[in-house]
């Protein structure tokens, strides 16, 4: 009888290594996880910072006579006083 009880003991004790095991190992897999995502967003991050900067400086030329201008003539396609657009497709 004692023989049987210290089998049901080792089983048991047998079980709770093996979920114990598997719960580490499923949270080392996590955490990994969670810091390849953490190193993308922070990548995601300095890009959208260096964008937004670029959109500052965008945004600076254009409040200039001269940055309207050139808006209006890349993005709206017009044309001065005494200009023709020529129109080449490619």
């Amino acid at each position: 009888m004692n023989l049987y009880r210290e089998l049901l003991i080792m089983a048991v004790t047998l079980l709770v290594l093996a979920y114990a095991g598997q719960s580490i190992w499923n949270s080392m897999e996590r955490q990994w996880f969670l810091y390849q995502q953490s190193a993308a967003l922070k990548n995601g991050q300095a890009q959208v910072q260096e964008i937004n900067q670029e959109l500052k400086e965008g945004l600076a030329n254009y409040r200039s006579s001269a940055g309207i201008e050139k808006l209006a003539r890349e993005r709206l396609n017009l044309a001065g006083p005494n200009e023709v657009i020529v129109r080449i497709s490619k």
